[in-house]
């Protein structure tokens, strides 16, 4: 599992400049943070939002994500996983996003 900020920052066309604006941080702490392999859940969500899209996109890509719904255990809902770093409960919350 790796951080995807830098590839959504190239997908979404948003500047470094900008986006670090918008986080209201500095490039070069904006550079940190994409560099970073495992951050908070907060800083994840905050770039997300900056981004526009859904907190899980910067850690899972849509093929793992299904792979781990291909995975679900039958007491499980089909939405939550286990973080495959820290085996923490995570729940995919839908969006109108594609």
């Amino acid at each position: 599992m790796e951080n995807r900020i830098k590839e959504y920052i190239k997908l979404v066309g948003i500047m470094q400049k900008d986006l670090a604006e918008k986080l209201d941080i500095t490039t070069v702490g904006l550079n940190k943070i994409a560099n970073t392999p495992m951050l908070k859940i907060e800083t994840y969500q905050k770039v997300a939002d900056a981004l526009g899209v859904p907190v899980w996109k910067l850690f899972l890509s849509d093929a793992e994500l299904e792979e781990i719904r291909s995975e679900v255990v039958s007491n499980r809902p089909a939405d939550e996983f286990c973080c495959p770093k820290c085996g923490a409960l995570l729940k995919v919350v839908p969006t109108d996003e594609n």
